[in-house]
């Protein structure tokens, strides 16, 4: 990719995989689908979005906090397969999931109780995983999580979780005050904890 461009162009290729099309864009990139090359098989590729803010050691800390996520494995989690930069374009290479967000599927009626209670399980499940790896997620929310069409919880974005030390998660709750030695304020508004929005006001 060339200096000055916003986003790879449908054919491209960064590191072995092709970029097929376009998905979707959040705060902190766009991820496309991408066909691995070597393995041949169709992934998701998510393109950091180029930020001013963003360092040489910021990158580097993303890129670290993307490998500890990769070592999570658990069915209800997107696998990553694998974490690169090229030519200064910082990319995550994730497990392809196809179906329906929990927001899409939630719309203005809600879920049925028996829904809520299959999905949130699920959700809960892949988040003790995380935690008991010292992996906290940051933007847990309906847009992050995919419903299969075998009913099956797919918790996204755990590239951009963020590893804490050992200790920080053994206690029932934490206050910000804990980890913001550790972490940036990180998440989006409507779904961040009420005492991460009060320290920041």
């Amino acid at each position: 990719m060339g200096a000055g461009r916003e986003c790879p162009v449908i054919g491209e290729v960064l590191g072995h995989y092709r970029v097929v099309a376009k998905i979707g864009e959040g705060g902190m990139g766009v991820v496309y689908r991408a066909y691995d090359e070597k393995l041949h098989r169709d992934v998701a590729l998510k393109v950091v979005k180029k930020d001013s803010r963003l360092d040489s050691s910021a990158s580097q800390n993303l890129l670290h906090e993307a490998r500890a996520s990769s070592s999570l494995s658990h069915p209800n989690i997107c696998t990553i397969h694998e974490v690169g930069e090229t030519a200064g374009e910082l990319y995550i290479v994730m497990e392809l999931v196809e179906g329906k967000s929990l927001h899409a599927l939630c719309g203005n009626a809600g879920l049925a109780p028996e829904s809520v209670l299959r999905y949130g399980g699920q959700i809960a499940s892949a988040l003790a995983r995380a935690h008991d790896r010292g992996i906290v997620h940051r933007d847990l929310k309906t847009a992050n999580i995919v419903i299969t069409d075998e009913g099956l919880v797919k918790v996204l974005d755990f590239g951009l979780a963020k590893k804490l030390g050992s200790g920080l998660l053994e206690g029932p709750t934490l206050s910000f005050a804990t980890i913001q030695g550790a972490s940036s304020v990180s998440g989006t508004l409507p779904y961040m904890a009420p005492e991460i929005l009060r320290r920041c006001g």
